[in-house]
């Protein structure tokens, strides 16, 4: 990944086609409950306005410096006029919208208190739209394509998307050798067949599989048919705080999240299919593409609202985080990299813990592990795992914020997470020269003793510094006897 990718968005044209809307956001303070119902009363103090659906998408791909053309419907209506303005506000000209008087401009109405959404608010027609109105788009499609570096189709399933419109674009975004990248909606994928990528979350690949998706073997079986019915090139499955999948005629490539502070996830498959689109226009490999886009959307779930990525904040993320967010590794993709560490003859050291509120203790202990040998993995207890261990209270600090803290360490190679009570299967996996525990425990006495030394590895006990623990330090914040 490389921020002179990024450089290259500057000035690529990119259609956007699908379902435009509205979002309006209404914020306010929720403090009392109504004496009409059980329900809160929202003190509204602001209202805002901007671009929602694939108008999102349009205005993801001006702020990271390319050319958006927007093609779709909106109603002659105050919504209509306010998502105009909202519009031109991000830099995205509304030239290609078309005005159909027979039906409202989409909108979604979010009361949001304290980073929360309250409830949320739709006025929308999903019936297919009149024919007159589909031959007038197409034409402006047809017009527009020849000139375009890429291709985006975002369907909300608001009834502009059907499957001959959908055809109709890609074949004519393939005649003319343009990448076309799709965000698909409900269970037929028939209709997007020939896309050069198409981007459903893990629920919208459920769906169009028609099975469920639990686990790895799930995943990969639910993506290997999908991509099979539908002949396009590349298959995209967003997995939320699991990262992405991207699947190809060759393989699956798994995406590990960038750890982040999640408020709002609205708008992030917008950026996620803006940014790799404006990749690929870039001449950026599609691996390359996802994983910018991937970062992208560590930015976007991270602020509160529809609220797009710009090119700044991308690139900064790109310099400033890449080695570290490196650092963090699925499971899947720790088992490759251990079989390799093993095969150059490294010497593993392997280690797991809560480590809640990182402190010196910590700190120490890790330094001293890592001097054991080449290269200190270290396996994180999630969030789950942590209550069950601790109790309802713990942990103070969340998992991604523990990850990456960790990685933080110029000492730490490779950090992990994992939700089991005991690192047994990580131990497996990496199969550790050394693993070390930290504490006041005889080398006997540990439960992983016996799976250790059957592997070929040993145990090293590295005691404590007294007095420096999670508790202690939580002891001392709240005025307690420590």
């Amino acid at each position: 990944m490389n921020s002179e990718i990024i450089k290259k968005f500057k000035g690529r044209k990119i259609l956007v086609f699908g379902d435009v809307m509205l979002d309006e956001h209404i914020w306010s303070r929720v403090e009392r409950i109504s004496p009409e119902a059980p329900v809160p009363i929202a003190d509204v103090y602001r209202i805002t306005h901007v671009p929602g659906g694939c108008g999102n998408v349009a205005v993801n791909v001006a702020a990271l410096g390319g050319l958006p053309y927007l093609v779709g419907l909106i109603g002659h209506d105050g919504s209509g006029e306010k998502l105009r303005k909202a519009l031109k506000q991000a830099q995205v000209s509304p030239q290609y919208l078309i005005v159909d008087r027979q039906r409202p401009t989409i909108l979604k109405s979010r009361i949001i208190a304290a980073a929360q959404h309250v409830v949320r608010v739709d006025r929308e027609d999903r019936t297919d739209i009149l024919p007159n109105l589909r031959q007038e788009i197409l034409k402006s499609l047809k017009r527009l394509i020849p000139q375009m570096d890429g291709v985006i189709i975002s369907d909300y399933a608001k009834g502009m998307i059907d499957e001959e419109t959908a055809q109709a674009v890609i074949q004519l975004a393939r005649q003319y050798k343009k990448f076309v990248a799709v965000d698909p909606k409900g269970h037929n994928y028939a209709k997007y067949r020939g896309a050069s990528v198409i981007t459903p979350n893990l629920n919208e690949a459920a769906i169009a599989a028609a099975q469920k998706i639990n686990n790895e073997k799930s995943l990969a079986a639910a993506g290997r048919k999908i991509i099979k019915e539908i002949s396009s090139q590349y298959l995209l499955i967003t997995r939320g705080r699991d990262g992405m999948s991207l699947f190809s005629q060759s393989g699956i490539i798994h995406i590990p999240a960038i750890p982040r502070e999640v408020f709002d996830i609205t708008g992030a498959g917008d950026t996620v299919i803006a940014v790799l689109s404006l990749a690929v226009a870039a001449r950026a490999s599609v691996q390359e593409a996802c994983l910018l886009a991937n970062t992208a959307a560590s930015i976007v779930v991270g602020k509160i609202g529809t609220a797009p990525c710009s090119r700044e904040e991308l690139v900064d993320a790109v310099i400033g985080h890449e080695p570290i967010i490196r650092k963090i590794k699925l499971r899947q993709e720790l088992k490759i990299i251990a079989q390799q560490l093993q095969a150059e003859g490294k010497k593993i050291i392997f280690t797991n813990g809560c480590f809640d509120l990182l402190h010196l203790g910590h700190v120490r202990y890790l330094r001293e592990a890592k001097k054991l040998g080449d290269v200190l993995i270290i396996g994180v207890n999630t969030d789950r795992s942590v209550r069950r261990l601790k109790g309802p209270e713990r942990p103070y600090v969340s998992e991604l914020e523990r990850a990456e803290i960790l990685a933080s360490l110029e000492c730490v190679d490779y950090v992990t997470l994992f939700s089991e009570l005991r690192p047994d299967n990580l131990i497996k996996i990496v199969r550790p020269d050394v693993h070390v525990k930290g504490g006041d425990y005889s080398v006997d006495q540990l439960p992983e003793k016996a799976l250790v030394e059957t592997l070929g590895g040993r145990i090293v006990v590295i005691p404590p510094i007294k007095g420096r623990s999670t508790t202690n330090i939580v002891d001392k914040i709240l005025g307690r006897k420590i």
